[in-house]
């Protein structure tokens, strides 16, 4: 072998002991980055099992270890780089290598030249070498993989090596228990604002009605069955292990996880987006104003379990008074509280710029809703604060307690409606057929003709004999005539509405409507005359009746008898079912400790809804039974939330028998 081959030689091993130690460097680099991504996640409390930046950021830091030590092996390329560094290696070579590589193809002192060469062992030094500098990155490769392995179970790391090391041939095919060391990731919704979080291992899940809940375990997803309640959920291999993800369901639920022999359950516990709540702080009271002049200070305070949307005012202005009013909403611009939990809102209003008149009302409240865009959005309204503007016929009573109206104010009322339901079938009798126009206008006449006869009773209720003609109208009254037949000459107001309601009975049962609405006004006017006629005032409220007890006592003559008894009630039938379940499951706790647990948690399941406090206390137990501490207490707690705290009589009974 010449000199130029053996250089040759060396410069191939010389290249491949590079591209093996940067591939090592590259591979340990990758290695140490996620073991340490791992350990960083337990020690922030976070999980990103699921996120792919973990991959992406140990990919990119082994490429840029291994493109940085092959560029510094560039030198390789050259033969008279190589043929110098073993100049260097072996110095009793006294630059032989270099001279054969300048002079290849000369003749003169060729056989020296070799001869030289051929007295050291090239190989051995260039082994020599290489194995100095791919040793330490083998051994730094081995680390990167150890570091993986030790890297706690819910990170990225350890799941992964663990997946594929049991995929290669050889590997252990056992597989225990893969519902231990399970992650629940709880995804809530987006509205929330809030971040997603991790549970390691746990016994119940508490999540936001609307989230989604994430379950990943180790190992493959063949054989693993999950449901939660009666609904089957999907289980598929992800990376890593096992995964299943679902929704958080409405109503309290046991998730129940099954591996062959295996079975855990968890406990799902929903919790509603309540609604927001606002409370109008400003004004305090209703007033009652004589001039429409007054500048209210508006404050209300809006709160929230979630977060808040935003709120505003809302004025209500009624104008009119019976059946004939009007009214008109006015808003306030909506101050946003970009999904705080608690928000202030303040404004003013001035009445005057309402243009207010005598009788108006104006209804004040705050209004506020949440920023729940799956079930809600939730509204919350204020109480109600009125303003109302007084009449000028009211100044003289406001202070005084009326009596109670007059029976004519519903047959009033009545009138008024069916005044508008004439003048609404006058507009319209053009387009009605003749069938129709009949129709409606003879139903009118018959609720007309109802209002008249109740005229006619209040008229006539304490007279006597009163007739009718032969036409069915009453006689006007003469006040010159004073024969024997009594007329109701005492209300001239409701015998001027009652014939005006005959006529208009008489021109609505001929299905003549036009002619029927003055009569009809007529009518009314003189119901609201009468309505408004000889009213009583009461100054102040009649005394209460005082009974003299030493006066009456001992003056009936009926002999007391005995009420009937009162049957005891039944006894709650769902908290006696708790109580016999809690005794069944706690007699399990010494002979079979895995049943009792179970027996405990569907307890809980079952306790959410109807007795909270109960569930909470056999959830602390089942707790404890898990991480194997003392569930005395909370199973004392637990019991005496069921059943109460127990009774004791202090000292001992009197003796009973006996001399």
């Amino acid at each position: 072998m010449t000199a130029i081959e053996r250089v040759r030689r060396t410069r191939l091993t010389l290249a491949a002991g590079a591209i093996v130690v940067a591939l090592a460097w590259g591979f340990a680099a990758a290695l140490a980055i996620l073991a340490a991504l791992a350990f960083a996640d337990v020690t922030s409390g976070t999980s990103q099992r699921d996120a792919g930046w973990h991959s992406v950021a140990a990919i990119v830091g082994g490429l840029v270890v291994a493109t940085v030590l092959i560029w510094r092996s560039r030198r390789l390329t050259s033969v008279g780089r190589v043929a110098l560094w073993l100049e260097e290696k072996i110095p009793g070579l006294h630059y032989s290598l270099v001279t054969a590589i300048e002079y290849d193809g000369v003749a003169a002192n060729r056989p020296a030249i070799e001869a030289a060469v051929a007295r050291h062992d090239i190989g051995a030094v260039t082994r020599r070498a290489v194995g100095r500098i791919v040793l330490p990155a083998i051994g730094a490769a081995l680390t990167g993989l150890a570091l993986l392995y030790v890297s706690p179970s819910s990170a990225l790391g350890g799941a992964i090596f663990r997946s594929v090391t049991g995929k290669l041939p050889g590997a252990a095919a056992a597989v225990g228990n893969r519902l231990e060391g399970i992650t629940v990731q709880v995804i809530p919704p987006a509205y929330t604002g809030e971040r997603s979080t991790s549970l390691d291992d746990p016994a119940s899940v508490s999540a936001l009605i609307g989230s989604r809940i994430v379950l990943r375990g180790e190992g493959r997803a063949e054989g693993i069955i999950a449901r939660a309640g009666a609904t089957e959920l999907k289980v598929e291999d992800a990376r890593g292990g096992w995964m299943s993800g679902f929704a958080v369901p409405t109503r309290p639920t046991a998730l129940m996880l099954r591996d062959r022999s295996y079975e855990r359950i968890i406990v799902l516990q929903p919790r509603a987006d309540n609604p927001p709540r606002i409370v109008l702080t400003s004004p305090e009271r209703d007033s009652t104003l004589r001039a429409p002049r007054l500048m209210i200070r508006l404050t209300a305070t809006a709160t929230d379990d979630i977060g808040l949307e935003g709120a505003y005012f809302e004025y209500l202005v009624t104008t009119g008074s019976g059946e004939i009013f009007s009214a008109r909403t006015i808003t306030t611009p909506v101050q946003q509280f970009g999904g705080a939990r608690r928000g202030p809102i303040s404004g003013a209003l001035d009445l005057a710029s309402l243009n207010l008149k005598q009788g108006d009302v104006v209804s004040i409240r705050a209004i506020t809703q949440d920023r729940n865009s799956l079930s809600g959005p939730g509204l919350a309204t204020s109480d109600t604060r009125t303003f109302r503007i007084a009449r000028a016929g009211e100044y003289d009573s406001v202070a005084l307690e009326a009596a109670g109206p007059l029976p004519v104010d519903s047959s009033a009322m009545s009138q008024r409606m069916l005044i508008m339901m004439t003048e609404q079938l006058v507009r319209e009798q053009k387009s009605l057929t003749r069938q129709q126009l009949v129709k409606r206008s003879t139903e009118i006449g018959d609720l007309e003709d109802r209002v008249r006869k109740r005229v006619h009773e209040i008229l006539y209720e304490q007279e006597a004999g009163a007739a009718e003609d032969e036409h069915g109208a009453v006689e006007q009254a003469d006040p010159h005539d004073h024969s024997d037949e009594p007329v109701p000459a005492h209300n001239r107001d409701l015998l001027e509405a009652y014939n005006a309601l005959w006529e208009a009975v008489r021109s609505l049962q001929i299905a003549e409507p036009q002619p029927a609405l003055p009569p009809m006004r007529v009518a009314l006017k003189a119901l609201d005359r009468a309505r408004l006629a000889n009213r009583m005032y009461l100054r102040g409220i009649p005394p209460k009746v005082i009974v003299d007890l030493a006066r009456v006592r001992m003056t009936g003559k009926e002999k007391g008898s005995g009420n009937i008894r009162t049957p005891v009630s039944a006894a709650d039938s769902a908290r006696a079912r708790f109580e016999r379940r809690f005794s069944d499951a706690v007699e399990l706790i010494e002979s079979d400790p895995q049943r009792a647990v179970r027996a405990f948690t569907l307890l809980q399941v079952d306790a959410l809804s109807s007795n909270p406090g109960f569930a909470a206390a056999v959830g602390e137990a089942i707790e404890a039974f898990r991480k194997g501490r003392d569930a005395t207490l909370p199973l004392i707690r637990a019991r005496r939330t069921l059943s109460g705290a127990p009774s004791a009589t202090p000292g001992l009974p009197s003796w009973s028998g006996g001399p």
